[in-house]
C-alpha cells in the first residue's frame, strides 16, 4: 500500500530523514513492542491529478473543517475518512463534500512525541460508518483496507451518535485532568476524580436528550458503577494499562481542542435547557487561570 502524508508548508524538510515510532501494537499476530525508523513519504501540496483513492483526516477536530475544506476541491475523487472526535455533526462536512465521498470513524489508537520518538499505539480495530448508517460499496472499499492490515473494522449503525458518546466520555475527564497536566497528579486527587465522574455522568444524559440510546453502548458501563469502585477502576487503567497510557498521553498537548469541545458541548446543554453543574466545575480547569 502506498501512504503518503500531507503535511504544512515548510514541513516537509523536517521529515525528510523519517521518524522514530516507540510503538505498542495491539493487532493479533503482531509484535507487540517495537522501536523502529518509518520513512514517511510527504508532500505539501495536493493536486487532482495525484489520484489519491483514498484520504484519511486524523485532525483536531476544531482543524477538520480547515483540513477539508483545503482537500475537497484538489482531491479528485477521493474517499474521505474524517478521523476525528464529532460534536458538531456532519452538516459542516456536507457543505464541502457528498456523503457519497466521505466516512467517518475514529481510531483505537494515539500517542504524543517523547525524547524525540512518537510514543503510541495502534490499536486492532477501528471504529467506521455511513452517516445514515446504510451499507455502500465504499464502506465495503475501506472495511477491506483496514482488515488487510490486520485492524479489524467495528461497523457503527449511527457513527455520530457513537462519536458525540466518546466525546462525552471523554470530556469531563480531560477537563478534570488540565488541573494539573500530570496523570500521578491528577490520580491522587480523589475529590477531583469524583468531579470527573459526576459530569460524565452528566455529559451521558446530554447526549440521552440528544437522542442517542445508551442501551446501545455496553462502553459506558463503568460510569454506572458506585464511584467507590470507579476510582480505584480508573486509576489502576491508567496505572497499569499500557495502551491507555498511551492513545491519552496526547491530553497535555491539546487542551485547545478540550476547550474547543467542551464549549460546544455546552452550548448544547443550553439549547437542552440542562443544567451540568459538576461539568462547569471541571470546565474552569480548561482555562490558563484554572490550571496549577
Amino acid at each position: 500500500m502506498d501512504v503518503t502524508h500531507y503535511v504544512r508548508k515548510g514541513k516537509r524538510e523536517k521529515f525528510k530523514e523519517g521518524v522514530t515510532l516507540d510503538l505498542l501494537d495491539e493487532r493479533k499476530g503482531h509484535p507487540k513492542k517495537n522501536i523502529v525508523k518509518y520513512a514517511l513519504k510527504c508532500v505539501e501540496d495536493v493536486l487532482p491529478s495525484d489520484g489519491y483513492e483514498f484520504i484519511i483526516v486524523p485532525t483536531n477536530s476544531y482543524q477538520t473543517e480547515e483540513v477539508v475544506k483545503t482537500l475537497a476541491p484538489v482531491s479528485g475523487n477521493a474517499i474521505f475518512f474524517i478521523f476525528a472526535a464529532n460534536w458538531e455533526g456532519a452538516d459542516f462536512i456536507d457543505r464541502l463534500l457528498p456523503r457519497e465521498r466521505y466516512l467517518m470513524g475514529y481510531p483505537d489508537g494515539g500517542g504524543t512525541i517523547r525524547d524525540g520518538a512518537y510514543w503510541t499505539n495502534l490499536g486492532g480495530e477501528v471504529h467506521l460508518g455511513e452517516v445514515d448508517g446504510k451499507p455502500t460499496d465504499k464502506l465495503e472499499k475501506v472495511k477491506s483496507l483496514f482488515a488487510r492490515a490486520d485492524i479489524q473494522p467495528d461497523v457503527q449503525d449511527n457513527i455520530l451518535h457513537w462519536l458525540w458518546l466518546h466525546n462525552a466520555m471523554s470530556i469531563g475527564i480531560w477537563a478534570g485532568f488540565a488541573k494539573y497536566r500530570d496523570v500521578k497528579t491528577f490520580l491522587k486527587d480523589k475529590e477531583l476524580l469524583r468531579e470527573c465522574y459526576a459530569s460524565t455522568k452528566e455529559l451521558l444524559e446530554l447526549c440521552k436528550r440528544r437522542g442517542v440510546d445508551l442501551k446501545k453502548y455496553p462502553e459506558i458501563g463503568a460510569f454506572n458503577l458506585p464511584t467507590w469502585l470507579f476510582i480505584p477502576l480508573f486509576r489502576w487503567l491508567y496505572t497499569y494499562n499500557q495502551a491507555m497510557q498511551r492513545f491519552t498521553a496526547h491530553a497535555a498537548d491539546s487542551l485547545q481542542e478540550a476547550r474547543e469541545n467542551y464549549n460546544n458541548i455546552m452550548r448544547t446543554a443550553d439549547e437542552f435547557s440542562f443544567d451540568m453543574p459538576h461539568t462547569k466545575a471541571v470546565g474552569s480547569y480548561l482555562s490558563p487561570k484554572g490550571q496549577q
